[in-house]
């Protein structure tokens, strides 16, 4: 079974995220803060997949994915979160390790066309 951290100030995404990713079939787990997810992978190890939301306005976001990425190495596929399409912001993960994007707020349709390339072929599509 694969596995999925969520990372999102917002505990309405969270809550969302989980219980789409969950019925999927995934094992998902969900964070507050980048910061903890250090303690988390230190415990249980590397997820398939982290998924955290990113700002322009956070500035330890982009060093935090860099610093996850370095500990959890290449099997490690990172998504980021975000609300708006900001250049600047998504070269700046991109450089950090982030392999793809997911648009705030989502539905399921779009939550599974962002994640598909990461998860598949153990999830299906509805």
């Amino acid at each position: 079974m694969k596995t999925c951290l969520i990372i999102d100030a917002a505990p309405v995404i969270r809550k969302i995220a989980f219980r789409l990713l969950s019925r999927d079939g995934l094992d998902v787990d969900t964070l507050e803060k980048p910061a903890e997810a250090f303690d988390w992978i230190e415990s249980h190890g590397a997820p398939d997949l982290l998924i955290v939301a990113a700002s322009a306005q956070d500035k330890t976001v982009v060093d935090e994915i860099k610093r996850l990425r370095e500990r959890a190495g290449g099997s490690m596929h990172i998504v980021a979160m975000i609300v708006e399409a900001n250049l600047g912001l998504m070269t700046r993960l991109k450089r950090a390790g982030v392999e793809g994007y997911l648009y705030k707020p989502f539905d399921r349709q779009s939550l599974d066309n962002g994640l598909r390339a990461f998860l598949a072929p153990e999830r299906a599509v509805a």
